[in-house]
């Protein structure tokens, strides 16, 4: 039997790991940093970040920092504009919104993390602090939680035991985390009691197709002492109703994307 070759290409690779660790700088990267960073040797980064340059996927400053360039700015801008879930879920969230008053997420499952693509900020007058396209933990968020769930043992796995880190004095892992996933998967819905930040409370569910197949997730946050844990059992029923809602429009539109 033929060995299978892994299809993959080392330099598309390369080039995004490039673009993972500029876009996790705030204030941009030298050539020297990413050298540092990825242990190549300069002029391989060079290589690397002159056609990168060149294709607009970074930006360099007359002092030599790089930073994400405009293109992948209008990659992403397209990629949010053309979210069938993001676009079918837009009226849901904003119900929910009005509803709790506090700040709603759609998020989007990776190996990595919840990726959040919709945000619907709160009019109170403390919000939170999040932005499209940051990327937060599945095993300690509302959201994440509510996913794991859904997941398949063979897929749900890995994730728990890469799982360990402890966020605040709440986070749950290990076998609390393992008997909490049992409950959301009954309940179909997850809380997230300041496990990923401490003073943020959330409610999320999981958004699947008529399939079954998953879709998404959305949640509802807000400060701790104001969203309190009642308020979140008050409105479980209503966050359920949403990612159903959002899950069966999505399986009539024809696409999951």
């Amino acid at each position: 039997m033929p060995v299978e070759r892994k299809r993959s290409s080392s330099s598309v690779e390369r080039a995004f790991e490039f673009l993972d660790i500029v876009a996790a700088q705030t204030r941009g990267v030298t050539l020297t940093d990413l050298a540092r960073t990825t242990e190549l040797p300069v002029s391989t980064c060079h290589r690397y970040v002159a056609t990168l340059v060149d294709l607009g996927a970074l930006n360099k400053s007359s002092n030599g920092r790089l930073t994400l360039g405009v293109r992948i700015v209008t990659l992403a801008q397209s990629a949010l504009e053309k979210n069938t879930l993001r676009n079918l879920a837009r009226p849901h969230l904003e119900e929910l919104a009005a509803r709790s008053g506090e700040t709603v997420h759609l998020g989007l499952h990776s190996p990595h993390g919840v990726v959040y693509v919709d945000k619907i900020d709160s009019e109170k007058a403390v919000r939170l602090v999040s932005r499209i396209g940051s990327v937060v933990p599945h095993y300690c968020t509302a959201m994440g939680k509510a996913i794991l769930a859904t997941l398949p043992p063979d897929q749900r796995q890995p994730l728990i035991e890469n799982s360990t880190t402890i966020l605040t004095p709440h986070t749950l892992t290990g076998p609390a985390l393992i008997n909490e996933l049992e409950t959301v998967a009954r309940q179909r819905w997850a809380i997230d009691e300041q496990e990923n930040e401490e003073g943020v409370r959330c409610i999320g569910a999981a958004i699947s197709s008529s399939t079954g197949e998953l879709l998404g997730a959305l949640s509802i946050s807000g400060p701790a002492t104001r969203f309190t844990r009642d308020l979140c059992l008050d409105i479980a029923s209503d966050v359920v109703t949403a990612a159903d809602a959002i899950g069966h429009t999505t399986s009539l539109s024809g696409t999951h994307e």
